[in-house]
C-alpha cells in the first residue's frame, strides 16, 4: 500500500510527537521547533528557484506543511508564501511531491579513495538519485590523516555531493605499527595522538574506528581510548564499526559498552555505525543493545547509532570468516599459516564456527573482487564448494589463498531487530554503501518505500529527520540538514508514488527512481528525474 503525503503527515503527528516528548533536551536526539519563515524578502528581490505547492518536511518540525521553498545562490531564503513583487527566475511545480532537506549519509564508502577517484565516482550519481547530498569520508577507521590535502585536492577536482571527513584510527595505527598485532608502546601512542590532533586541526569532524577489522582489532580498549582522546580539544564524534556485532570475540553487549566508554571518556559523542545484531547467537537482542545505550545517556554520555535497512551486511570473505590471529602481519604471514598443517587445522575450525554464526554457507553471496574472483560472483559459498568438491570451510580458505578474497553479502540479520533499531529515536539512517551491495545505490529509497510508505514502521517526518537534520546535529555540520531560511540549499523533491530502490544483489548499481529534483548548494544535480552531472558539492571542514 502507498500512502499519500497528507496521510503520511497524519501518521507523523502521532508517532513523532510521542518520540519528541520522551527525548526533549538531548542534543543527539530528534527535536521539534516552531515553523521557520523568511521575513527578509521584499518587492524587487529575486529567487533563483521557487519550489511551489509541495508538502514540506523541514527536518525540524514533526508535521508536514504546504509552503513554498525559495532558493537564491547557495542558500534557502524562503519557507512560506512569496511576498508580492518578488521576481522568480524558475518555478518548479511540486504539487503532490515531498520537499525535504538533502539526506546526509554518515556511514558510506562512496568516496573512499578520494582524491584519487575518477570523474564518475566523484559525481556520486548513485547517491544523488537517492536524495543524498552529503556523504562522509572515512568510515570504519579508514579516514585520511592529511585532511587538508585530501579536501583541497577533492575541491579542485570537483565533487557531486558534499563530503566531510572522519580521520581514522585504523589509518593511524597502520601508519605507526603496520599490520602488527603487537601492543602499541607509549612512544607509538604519542605518535598516533599527534597525527590525530593534526587531522582534527585540519578540519576532521571526529575519529572513526573499525575494531572488528585487522589490524585495528589488535588494539586494546585503553590503546584506542588513549589515541582517540587526542581529539578532545576539538570535539566531534567517535564513530565505530564496533569490535563485535555478534559473538566473535568479546560479544555484542561488551562491545557496545566498550564503544560507549571510548566515546564518553574521550569527551566525544559515540556513534555506533550500522548498528545490528549479526548472526544467530544474538538475533532478537536489539532491545538489550538499546537499553545499554539508554543507560549510558542517563549517565551523561552522548550515544547515537546509524543503520541501513537490509538483512544482509557487506564485507570481505576473510573479514567474515578468518580469525584475526590468522591475519596478523599481513598477507604473507597469513599464507604461511595456511601452509602449516597445525595452524591450518585451527584456522578451519574457527572458519566453521564463523559460518555457523552467520547462518551457514548458503547465506554468503559472493559479490565482487579482482579478476580471479569473477567466475564466482553471484554464487553462494555453498555453490562454489559444491562445484569444486570441497567442504565450505576449505572452499573459503582456498578462495582467500588463491587471491579471490571476495566481497560478500552476508544475510545475517532478522527483520524484527531491524525494525526495533529503526524505531529508536537515537538511530539515524546510513547506507554503509560499498561495491557489490545494493545499499550503495538503494538505501534511502528502500527505507522510504518499504518502511515508511508501505509498512508505516516510522513516519515520513522521522525518516527525514533521521536522514538529515539529526545527522547534521550529531556531527556538527553547520547549516545543513534543515529546510529553513539561511540554511544551505541542499534540497530534494521526490514523488512518494514512484520513489523506490531498483538495485538488487544481482544488479547492485541500478539507479533509484522517484527523485524529481535534487539541489546541492543551490545547483541542480538532478533535474526532472535525470542527473545533470553537476559538481556542486563542497568539502566541509569542522571549525
Amino acid at each position: 500500500m502507498t500512502t499519500s503525503p497528507m496521510s503520511s503527515a497524519r501518521l507523523t503527528r502521532i508517532v513523532f510527537a510521542a518520540a519528541a516528548l520522551s527525548i526533549a533536551g538531548s542534543a543527539c536526539a530528534p527535536r521539534s521547533g516552531p515553523p521557520q519563515v523568511s521575513s527578509g524578502l521584499r518587492a524587487g528581490d529575486t529567487l533563483d528557484v521557487l519550489i511551489a505547492d509541495g508538502t514540506v518536511y523541514d527536518g525540524i518540525t514533526p508535521t508536514a506543511r504546504r509552503v513554498d521553498v525559495g532558493l537564491r545562490g547557495d542558500r534557502v531564503v524562503l519557507l512560506g508564501a512569496v511576498p508580492r513583487g518578488v521576481v522568480v527566475k524558475r518555478r518548479l511545480d511540486a504539487s503532490g511531491l515531498i520537499v525535504a532537506p538533502g539526506f546526509i549519509d554518515p556511514h558510506t564508502h562512496a568516496y573512499e579513495g578520494l582524491p584519487r577517484l575518477g570523474l564518475e565516482r566523484r559525481k556520486n550519481i548513485g547517491a544523488l538519485m537517492q536524495g543524498v547530498t552529503t556523504v562522509v569520508l572515512g568510515a570504519d577507521g579508514r579516514g585520511p590523516l592529511d585532511v587538508r590535502r585530501v579536501l583541497d585536492s577533492a575541491t579542485a577536482l570537483g565533487l557531486g555531493t558534499n563530503t566531510y571527513v572522519m580521520t581514522g584510527f585504523g589509518t593511524v595505527r597502520s601508519r605507526v605499527l603496520g599490520a602488527s598485532s603487537a601492543a602499541a608502546t607509549p612512544a607509538q601512542i604519542d605518535s598516533m595522538r599527534a597525527l590525530i590532533a593534526q587531522a582534527m586541526a585540519e578540519g576532521a569532524y571526529g575519529v572513526g574506528s573499525g575494531l572488528f577489522y585487522a589490524p585495528q582489532s589488535y588494539a586494546t580498549t585503553d590503546e584506542v581510548l588513549a589515541v582517540v582522546s587526542a581529539a578532545r580539544p576539538f570535539g566531534g564524534v567517535y564513530d565505530t564499526h564496533q569490535r563485535d556485532e555478534s559473538s566473535y570475540s568479546i560479544g555484542l553487549f561488551a562491545s557496545v559498552q566498550e564503544a560507549i566508554r571510548i566515546g564518553c571518556e574521550s569527551g566525544l559523542t559515540t556513534n555506533i555505525g550500522h548498528i545490528k545484531t549479526l548472526g544467530v547467537d544474538v538475533w532478537g537482542k536489539a532491545d538489550s543493545v538499546l537499553a545499554i545505550m539508554a543507560a549510558a545517556r542517563s549517565r551523561g554520555c552522548r550515544v547515537t547509532a546509524d543503520q541501513y535497512p537490509w538483512t544482509a551486511s557487506g564485507t570481505g570473505l576473510s573479514a567474515a570468516l578468518l580469525p584475526r590471529w590468522a591475519q596478523a602481519g599481513g598477507r604473507d604471514s597469513m599464507l604461511a599459516r595456511m601452509a602449516d598443517d597445525r595452524q591450518r587445522a585451527r584456522m578451519l575450525e574457527e572458519v566453521r564456527e564463523n559460518l555457523r554464526r552467520r547462518g551457514g554457507d548458503s547465506t554468503l553471496l559472493l559479490t565482487g573482487g579482482g579478476v580471479s574472483a569473477r567466475p564466482y560472483i553471484g554464487k553462494t559459498l555453498r555453490d562454489v564448494a559444491l562445484a569444486r568438491g570441497l567442504a565450505p570451510d576449505v572452499a573459503a580458505v582456498t578462495l582467500i589463498r588463491e587471491g579471490a578474497d571476495m566481497s560478500v553479502a552476508s544475510f545475517n540479520m532478522i527483520e524484527e531487530d531491524i525494525v526495533r533499531f529503526m524505531r529508536d529515536p537515537f538511530v539515524m539512517t546510513s547506507s554503509d554503501g560499498s561495491d557489490g551491495h545494493p545499499r550503495l545505490f538503494g538505501t534511502y529509497p528502500r527505507k522510504l518505500r518499504h518502511y515508511v510508505l508501505e509498512r508505516g514502521v516510522i513516519s515520513m517526518a522521522r525518516m527525514v529527520e533521521a536522514s538529515s537534520a539529526q545527522v547534521a546535529r550529531v556531527y556538527g555540520l553547520s547549516d545543513r540538514g534543515e529546510l529553513r531560511p539561511g540554511a544551505y540549499a541542499d534540497v530534494i523533491v521526490f514523488d512518494p508514488e514512484t520513489v523506490r530502490d531498483e538495485a538488487t544483489y544481482v544488479e547492485p548499481t541500478r539507479l533509484a527512481t522517484g527523485m524529481r529534483w535534487v539541489f546541492v548548494n543551490g545547483v541542480s544535480a538532478v533535474d526532472a528525474g535525470q542527473p545533470t552531472g553537476a559538481l556542486a558539492g563542497r568539502a566541509l571542514r569542522r571549525r
